[in-house]
């Protein structure tokens, strides 16, 4: 999994969070994202019981095309119990070093909000990081931290060596300056999931991220 994951990173990604309190339908919103080339996709379901919610991942992976990565938010348990490709863990879950330890085989993510952080995460054996808030992300996640602009990617790309997406407000007009500070690419959920189009709004965040 880690091999198809960084064979993804040739050209900037758009990684999509399916998050369940926004997506009418994540399972269709995710199948639309992979029909229209998204091959990077969280399944995010803060409130969910591990019942459900791998029921839920487990339906979204059977329908997601192959070469299609499914990473589930905060939860390892619910990754290994659907079969998921990774799992991505903020600063009150497990840690990255505890997850490589129950699921050496799963891609395992970590959110960063600094250089140090990063280094840290890094140093536990994280894979990927997403770091944020790159711009004004409240209207989703009422506590998200205060933007940081593209020069926290800067800082942080300088700091580590492993994929770094940026994540908080950005959109088709904005992605340039994260791509340009050196991302890995961008991690959005609103922009995509909330967008009416899901394919779309998937293909114009990637064109313009790939300045096309």
């Amino acid at each position: 999994m880690l091999k198809r994951f960084e064979k993804l990173l040739v050209e900037p990604l758009v990684y999509v969070i399916l998050d369940v309190d926004i997506a009418d339908d994540p399972v269709k919103c995710g199948v639309e994202v992979a029909a229209a080339g998204g091959r990077l996709l969280q399944l995010r379901a803060k409130n969910w019981g591990g019942r459900q919610m791998v029921e839920l991942a487990r339906q979204l992976k059977a329908e997601l095309p192959s070469e299609a990565l499914l990473i589930v938010n905060d939860r390892v348990d619910v990754a290994l119990a659907a079969g998921a490709d990774g799992v991505h863990v903020g600063p009150e879950d497990l840690s990255i070093s505890d997850v490589r330890k129950i699921a050496p085989n799963l891609i395992v993510g970590g959110s960063a909000r600094s250089a140090e952080v990063a280094m840290e995460l890094e140093r536990q054996g994280a894979h990927y990081l997403g770091s944020g808030a790159v711009y004004d992300a409240h209207a989703i996640k009422p506590n998200a931290s205060e933007p940081q602009g593209p020069e926290l990617i800067r800082r942080v790309m300088e700091a580590v060596d492993i994929p770094v997406f940026g994540i908080g407000g950005i959109n088709a007009q904005n992605v340039r300056p994260v791509i340009e500070a050196g991302a890995s690419g961008v991690a959005v959920i609103r922009e995509v999931v909330a967008s009416g189009d899901s394919q779309a709004a998937y293909r114009q965040l990637l064109t313009a991220a790939r300045n096309r």
